[in-house]
């Protein structure tokens, strides 16, 4: 049985989760200057990714979850596995964001309002791509890997 209390910790512990992910993310990228049709992007988001997943681990298995049991193999094998899917989903809307959404198509829409960074359409497919991974990774995280 979902919790109201689960969703919203984990929403909660999410946000926190996303910054951390797409924060990396955009210092890689930016700092490295990485164009969008590189093949480094998808090794950047694998480093973004992982740096969050270690985040997500112990926040969501001690607040969210509240699960206390001493960590065994297979909680750790299983909440990889679920991450791994996580990723791919992440990687697949991020690169078809990419390759579906070209930067001129926002720059007359947002043009005074928003940064250049937020229009790239690698930032927006990691926000869309992370939105993405958090439906399957609640799904995984609560029945399969934190599961009481």
């Amino acid at each position: 049985m979902v919790k109201n209390r689960e969703i919203l910790v984990f929403i909660i512990i999410g946000v926190l989760n996303t910054s951390i992910d797409i924060g990396v993310f955009a210092l890689l990228k930016y700092g490295f200057n990485i164009p969008n049709d590189s093949h480094f992007i998808i090794y950047i988001n694998l480093i973004s990714v992982i740096t969050a997943i270690i985040f997500s681990y112990f926040a969501n298995k001690y607040i969210t979850f509240q699960h206390k049991a001493q960590t065994k193999p297979r909680e750790v094998g299983s909440f990889l596995i679920v991450n791994g899917l996580g990723f791919i989903v992440n990687t697949t809307i991020l690169r078809l964001t990419i390759s579906l959404l070209p930067a001129t198509i926002l720059l007359p829409l947002f043009l005074s309002f928003v940064p250049s960074q937020l229009m790239d359409p690698a930032i927006i497919g990691k926000l869309l791509g992370t939105g993405g991974s958090m439906i399957v990774t609640f799904i995984g995280y609560k029945f399969f890997v934190f599961r009481k």
